[in-house]
């Protein structure tokens, strides 16, 4: 069965971590790909408007954003959301104000921090966090954005032990914690991840997960990879994910992505999408 979609991750994957915007060879790999009738689908942990900036001149077809939990066309119209209940998002914040650890919350129009404003602005800067990110960071402490509407999933600094406890205290609830990197999560609901927001979407363009093509590198990932027809993953990305993936890119840095997409997804080109 041939490949139909193909999705891809932001950082990591399409661009090494904190370092700019997709190669041009990237962006002409990805542009053939979707000439030739596969849709291009981002999913990504970011909001849809800070992973805009970091994607340059790449324009896919559709959107997956907060991991999994926006799905929006090129245009930006909404075809599917998930968005936290008042109980989840009120756990968060008791649990966090009580511990004293950051928490964010990706809303439709900013990230909105409802905890620890100050130390994540300290942190965004001590990493080198992209200007995007830096510039839609509110500052949410009271408590106030959630009256417009309810937040798609969240963002915390904690250790595994904080992990543990709020399971005990609150894993009625069922809410999720992704590690992206060292002592800091992603939050989703029971029933969100970027599978989810792609299998969603797969639906509507009525195309299956056989056909479908997923890159990607880290813990959020895995099981938007093991869903998909053609598993690829970042030789920067964890050795978990490497080791279940059907192919192991070279990494990030290399062009990674359009090596693999030229050499497994586009075997008609007549000329190579990496040479200048």
């Amino acid at each position: 069965m041939g490949i139909r979609a193909a999705v891809f991750d932001i950082d990591g994957t399409l661009v090494p971590r904190g370092q700019g915007m997709p190669s041009p060879a990237t962006v002409r790999a990805l542009s053939a790909l979707s000439r030739s009738g596969v849709a291009v689908i981002i999913a990504t942990g970011r909001a849809r408007y800070t992973a805009e900036p970091v994607l340059g001149a790449l324009r896919p077809d559709y959107f997956v954003a907060a991991n999994g939990c926006d799905v929006t066309d090129a245009a930006g119209r909404s075809l599917w959301s998930s968005r936290m209940t008042a109980e989840e998002m009120y756990a968060l914040v008791d649990f966090c104000e009580d511990y004293s650890l950051p928490l964010e919350f990706i809303f439709s129009d900013a990230y909105h921090a409802y905890v620890g404003y100050d130390s994540l602005t300290r942190r965004y800067a001590r990493v080198g966090a992209d200007a995007s990110l830096m510039r839609m960071l509110r500052d949410g402490e009271d408590h106030t954005r959630h009256l417009r509407d309810m937040p798609f999933s969240a963002c915390t600094a904690m250790q595994a032990g904080d992990v543990a406890r709020f399971a005990e205290k609150y894993g009625h609830l069922g809410l999720r914690f992704l590690a992206f990197e060292t002592g800091w999560y992603d939050v989703l609901r029971a029933d969100a991840d970027k599978a989810v927001g792609v299998g969603r979407l797969l639906e509507l363009l009525g195309v299956f997960w056989a056909e479908t093509a997923a890159f990607g590198d880290g813990g959020n990932d895995a099981d938007l990879l093991r869903a998909a027809g053609l598993s690829v993953a970042m030789a920067n990305g964890s050795p978990e994910l490497r080791a279940a993936a059907d192919i192991v890119a070279p990494p990030a840095n290399e062009d990674g992505v359009a090596v693999t997409v030229e050499k497994y997804l586009l075997p008609n080109q007549t000329a190579s999408v990496i040479t200048d």
